[in-house]
C-alpha cells in the first residue's frame, strides 16, 4: 500500500517522537551529554533511532529562547542546556495535522521538574516542522495553535 506525502509526512514527525520518548526514557535513568556522545560517535540507540528521523541540516527555531540551532550538534547542545536545569524533562506529542506541501503541524507537551525546586514545567507548544528528503528538516516553535496556523498560512 503506497501512503501519500502528506500521510509521510505525519508518520515521520510521529516515529521521531516516538523515538525520542524513547530516548529520554533512556537519558534519565543513565544522565549524559547528547552532544558529547554523537561527537565520539556513541549515541544511545535510541537517540540514533530519534536522529535518524532530523535532517542533519536541521534548523530548529525556539519560541522562548528565541534562537535557531543548525545541524544536529547544535540541537544537541540545545538540548544539553535544557536539560542541565532539570531533574526530568520529556517532550511528547499530541496531535500532528497536515499542513499542505511539505509542513506538518506538531502539538507537543513539556513536561518538567526543575532541579532544587518542586516547580513543575507544563507547557504546550505548537510546531510547525518542514519536511525534506523524509527527514524533519526545520521546526518553529509557536506558543498558540492560531500563531502557527497564521504563520503557516493555514489559519483555521
Amino acid at each position: 500500500m503506497l501512503l501519500s506525502v502528506s500521510q509521510e509526512n505525519l508518520d515521520v514527525v510521529r516515529r521521531c517522537f516516538e523515538a525520542l520518548e524513547r530516548a529520554f526514557d533512556a537519558y534519565w535513568r543513565q544522565p549524559h551529554s547528547i552532544a558529547d556522545a554523537m561527537r565520539a560517535g556513541e549515541l544511545p540507540p535510541e537517540w540514533q533511532e530519534g536522529w535518524d528521523y532530523i535532517h542533519p541540516e536541521v534548523e530548529w527555531e525556539t519560541v522562548f529562547l528565541r534562537e535557531t540551532f543548525r545541524g544536529h550538534l547544535e540541537a544537541a547542545r540545545a538540548w544539553d542546556d535544557f536539560l542541565r536545569w532539570a531533574t526530568d524533562y520529556r517532550p511528547h506529542l499530541e496531535e500532528v495535522e497536515d499542513l499542505g506541501g511539505d509542513r506538518v503541524l506538531g502539538v507537543i507537551a513539556l513536561a518538567g521538574q526543575g532541579k532544587g525546586s518542586d516547580a513543575r514545567m507544563d507547557a504546550r507548544f505548537y510546531d510547525v516542522f518542514t519536511i525534506r528528503d523524509g527527514m524533519i528538516a526545520r521546526l518553529k516553535e509557536y506558543t498558540s495553535r492560531e500563531e502557527a496556523m497564521d504563520a503557516a498560512g493555514a489559519s483555521e
